[in-house]
């Protein structure tokens, strides 16, 4: 996955619990939600899209603030983009891959972190002003499996993309108990979950694994160092947590 974000090389086998759960339940790709993105506010709606390559995103700024949109270091190709109150931009997506954007006026790309930080004087602080485009194209379907390791409250990698039917396997290399909890997400599925299964409860030195049977985007977090946020539909980290003010949440795109 072209990301510039920590990704652990090894994941721990020892303990790890195959629970074979079925993840039929996920939001799926309505096609009038995934080109157009609002931002109402200092959030995008939805934070999260795909599409496939040769297909444009238009960001439409119905705040009243200016934003200045710009891709983090890594991105299969960069772009910028300011729209003033009121205004609208497109963007045509050719390269496959995973693109993270921010608003800069109310975030910033912290490079030690290797994540997207809210301004503290924002808002909707702690949460960023973070977006997620998946492109899908030849040669970027996702893959048949994927690891997510848990380590200094955080999740790494934090975004995968895997195909249909992937199974993918959390594992809590952590000092302390999480969770992996489902959250809603994407404009106009407010209110529904993501997923209809059990979260997932993961002890020290354990792992879980879920198996991914319908396309679509998955959010998750852990309960245990975030709070949700319905209106944002996206997780704030909890203050005093490892990684405050980096949210400790992730996502599944099912492809």
């Amino acid at each position: 996955m072209q990301r510039a974000r920590s990704v652990v090389s090894a994941l721990l086998t020892a303990g790890v619990v195959v629970l074979g759960l079925n993840l039929e339940a996920a939001v799926a790709f309505p096609q009038e939600y995934n080109s157009i993105v609002v931002i109402p506010g200092e959030f995008f709606s939805p934070a999260a899209i795909v599409i496939d390559a040769g297909e444009s995103v238009t960001w439409v700024n119905t705040d009243t603030e200016t934003h200045a949109l710009m891709t983090v270091p890594g991105a299969p190709e960069a772009f910028a983009l300011q729209l003033s109150s009121g205004e609208s931009a497109t963007h045509k997506f050719t390269r496959a891959g995973v693109y993270v954007y921010y608003c800069q006026n109310y975030a910033t790309y912290d490079p030690q972190l290797q994540r997207v930080v809210a301004h503290k004087d924002t808002d909707a602080f702690p949460i960023a002003m973070e977006g997620i485009v998946v492109v899908k194209g030849p040669g970027f379907a996702g893959g048949p499996s994927a690891s997510i390791n848990i380590s200094g409250g955080a999740f790494a990698p934090d975004i995968v993309v895997v195909q249909t039917g992937a199974t993918v396997t959390w594992t809590n290399a952590d000092t302390e108990q999480h969770d992996v909890t489902w959250a809603a997400v994407g404009s106009g599925w407010r209110g529904k979950r993501s997923v209809d299964a059990p979260l997932l409860n993961l002890e020290v030195g354990k792992g879980q694994t879920a198996t991914f049977a319908t396309p679509g985007v998955y959010l998750f977090y852990c309960e245990h160092h975030t709070a949700y946020d319905a209106r944002l539909e996206l997780a704030a980290a909890v203050k005093g947590t490892h990684a405050f003010p980096v949210s400790m949440q992730g996502y599944v795109i099912v492809l």
